[in-house]
């Protein structure tokens, strides 16, 4: 299964994006006791063995998962990938629901780069996060293929995979982050037919109690099975 966070921060409890990192560490804690094992994504397709596997992935690269979730994927030696909207990092815009310059900042490119040494993946999440599926073709294209020229120019590795803003995708704008030359691509609650440029993951929120989290992830289970066969 693939797990997607966005925030992990002790700031915001009301806020569905952020989830605490004692929250975020007891959920990961919860899997390895059980016997799920953390594989990179790209582990995930490589090795087509689906059953107890888990990916952790963050959308949109806000740099509290810099402050508080590496941490906790270096302690339990983690290999997430962190979907970074290009034109965000390494500057001073803030989304718009937030305030703080610094707490609600996005990455920094030397905090990406020191990521990258531990084993942290990076993909694309558009340029700008802008809805795909009501943008005219070419504009659509140069947020999928032109934020990963921009981002692997900044890191100096290529990028394999992508995810969609907002979830919004169809068969057309599936055919450009294909055409772009991606590996693979994520998606939110994905309920079609196996596709790797749809690659299904479950949300997980700050409002979610523990006990949402395992009903969770005991549907995740049965869904991955569904998809993968």
């Amino acid at each position: 299964m693939i797990l997607a966070y966005h925030r992990i921060n002790p700031w915001y409890p009301d806020d569905a994006l952020s989830v605490t990192p004692e929250m975020f560490e007891s959920q990961v804690k919860f899997l390895l006791d059980k016997g799920y094992k953390p594989v990179s994504l790209y582990q995930y397709i490589e090795e087509r063995s689906f059953t107890n596997r888990f990916c952790v992935t963050f959308d949109d690269g806000f740099a509290d998962n810099y402050f508080f979730a590496y941490p906790v994927i270096k302690k339990y030696n983690i290999r997430p990938t962190i979907f970074l909207i290009a034109h965000f990092i390494g500057t001073e815009k803030i989304y718009n629901k937030y305030k703080d310059k610094e707490k609600d900042r996005y990455l920094k490119w030397k905090e990406v780069q020191e990521m990258l040494r531990s084993n942290v993946d990076f993909g694309s999440h558009t340029l700008s996060h802008p809805d795909l599926t009501v943008l005219d073709r070419k504009h659509a294209w140069d947020e999928i293929f032109e934020s990963k020229k921009f981002i692997q120019k900044n890191i100096g590795r290529k990028i394999d995979f992508f995810c969609y803003p907002y979830g919004k995708q169809n068969k057309k704008i599936r055919d450009m982050v294909k055409n772009a030359g991606y590996t693979g691509a994520v998606v939110t609650n994905w309920k079609g037919d196996f596709d790797i440029y749809a690659l299904p993951r479950i949300g997980i929120y700050g409002h979610n109690s523990f006990f949402v989290f395992r009903v969770k992830i005991w549907r995740a289970k049965f869904l991955t099975k569904k998809f993968f066969s």
